[in-house]
C-alpha cells in the first residue's frame, strides 16, 4: 500500500486528487497539510469528500513536515512559488517520492523560471535533477524517479495537441499560436473580485495579454523537448504566441492550436496521424473533423480529447484539444505519474468516465 500525503490540501487541485484517490486500490492517505486551512477537517474544505475522509488539516510547519516524511511514501504539493525546493529536499532526504503541482521545478534551466517569476530560485541543481513528465510524451524519464514536476494545465492540453505534427517535422518554426480558454478553477481558490459570480458569470475575457503568461515558456520547453532542442539553452527554442482566456465555467480547458505546416495534408490524414500516435494511450481520444471535441467530454477525468484539422487555404493545422484543468491538467496526471514511479499500471485508479451531461 502506498501511503501519500498532501501539502496544500485546501486547493482545488489537491481536493481533486483526494477525490480521485478514493478509487485507487493501492493508496492510503497519511497526512493533509495546508497553510490557510489548518485546524479544519478536510471535508469542511471539500464537502464532496464527506464520508470518504475525516482527517484534520495540519499546519505547514517543520513538525508536520517531519511527520509527513516519516509516514509517507509519496508527497504531493501545491504551495506558493519559491517554497517547493525546501520541502522537496526534506522529502527526498527521507528517501520518499515527491510530486509537485507548481512551477518551481518545471524548467531545467532555473534562469528561465527566474525570468518569468521574478524571484531568485533557491536550488538550481534541483531543477536539473527533477523530471518533468507528461506521460504520453516522456514517460520513460519518470520511471524510477523520485522527484517529479507535474505539468501545468495549459501546457498539457497544448503539448498533447501539438506532439504528432511536431514529431513528424511538419510545423514551420515560430508559427504556433495557442488560443486557450479555461474554467475558473484554473485561477485558484483564493478570493478575488474577478472570481465573484457577479463579475465572472455571462462574461468572457482574455488575460495576461501580450505574451506575459508564465505557461508560455513551459509550452516552448515542451516543444524544444519534442523537437530535440537543448533544454538548457532557451535561446534556441522556437517562440509561440500563447493567449489564455477565462470562460464562465467551473472546469475545463479548450486550446485551439494554429500552426503553419510545411506540406499539404487533409483532415483525414491528420486524423489518421493522430490516431497512430495515440492509439495505445488510454487517456487520449482522437476525433474526426466532423466531431469537434468539448470540455464536458473530459470533466472529472484524466482524459484529453483532440480534434485535428487542416485549413487548405492557409496551409495551417487547426487543432482543438480539451482536458479537465484540475484532472488531466493537475490531479489525474499526478496520479498517472505516481503510478509510473511506483511501477503500477498507469490506468490504476483513473479509469472513470466523464461526468455527462
Amino acid at each position: 500500500m502506498i501511503r501519500f500525503s498532501v501539502c496544500g490540501a485546501a486547493s482545488y487541485a489537491l481536493g481533486e486528487l483526494l477525490r480521485l484517490m478514493v478509487n485507487h486500490p493501492e493508496t492510503q492517505v497519511a497526512h493533509l497539510a495546508d497553510s490557510f486551512a489548518a485546524g479544519h477537517k478536510i471535508q469542511d474544505e471539500h464537502p464532496a469528500l464527506v464520508g470518504f475522509y475525516d482527517q484534520e488539516i495540519l499546519p505547514m510547519d517543520d513538525a508536520t513536515l517531519d511527520m509527513i516524511v516519516r509516514d509517507s511514501d509519496v508527497v504531493f504539493t501545491a504551495v506558493d512559488a519559491g517554497t517547493v525546493p525546501g520541502i522537496a529536499a526534506k522529502v527526498l532526504a527521507g528517501g520518499k517520492k515527491f510530486i509537485d503541482f507548481g512551477a518551481d521545478i518545471r524548467f531545467r534551466d532555473a534562469k528561465t523560471w527566474e525570468k518569468w517569476y521574478h524571484l531568485d530560485h533557491p536550488d538550481h541543481q534541483m531543477t536539473k535533477d527533477a523530471v518533468y513528465c507528461i506521460p504520453e510524451v516522456m514517460r520513460d524519464l519518470a520511471k524510477g524517479a523520485s522527484l517529479i514536476s507535474n505539468p501545468g494545465c495549459y501546457p498539457t492540453a497544448s503539448t498533447l495537441g501539438l506532439m504528432p505534427i511536431l514529431k513528424e517535422g511538419m510545423v514551420v518554426e515560430n508559427t504556433i499560436i495557442v488560443d486557450a480558454k479555461s474554467g475558473f478553477t484554473g485561477a485558484g481558490r483564493r478570493p478575488a473580485p474577478n472570481k465573484l459570480l457577479a463579475e465572472a458569470s455571462n462574461s468572457f475575457c482574455a488575460y495576461a495579454l501580450g505574451g506575459s503568461h508564465r505557461h508560455t515558456p513551459e509550452i516552448e520547453q515542451n516543444i524544444a523537448y519534442i523537437t530535440g532542442k537543448d533544454l538548457m539553452k532557451p535561446e534556441t527554442w522556437q517562440f509561440i504566441n500563447f493567449q489564455p482566456h477565462l470562460t464562465p465555467q467551473i472546469r475545463g480547458i479548450e486550446v485551439t492550436l494554429y500552426a503553419t505546416l510545411n506540406k499539404d495534408t487533409s483532415d483525414e490524414e491528420l486524423f489518421e496521424l493522430y490516431n497512430r500516435y495515440y492509439k495505445d494511450e488510454p487517456f487520449v481520444h482522437v476525433f474526426p473533423a466532423s466531431k469537434p471535441v468539448q470540455t464536458k467530454w473530459t470533466a472529472g477525468t484524466n482524459l484529453c480529447c483532440i480534434t485535428p484539422t487542416f485549413d487548405k487555404r492557409t496551409k495551417r493545422a487547426v487543432i482543438s484539444s480539451v482536458i479537465d484543468n484540475i484532472g488531466k491538467g493537475a490531479a489525474g496526471q499526478a496520479i498517472q505519474n505516481m503510478n509510473i514511479i511506483f511501477d503500477l499500471p498507469e490506468t490504476t485508479g483513473l479509469m472513470i468516465p466523464p461526468m455527462y451531461p
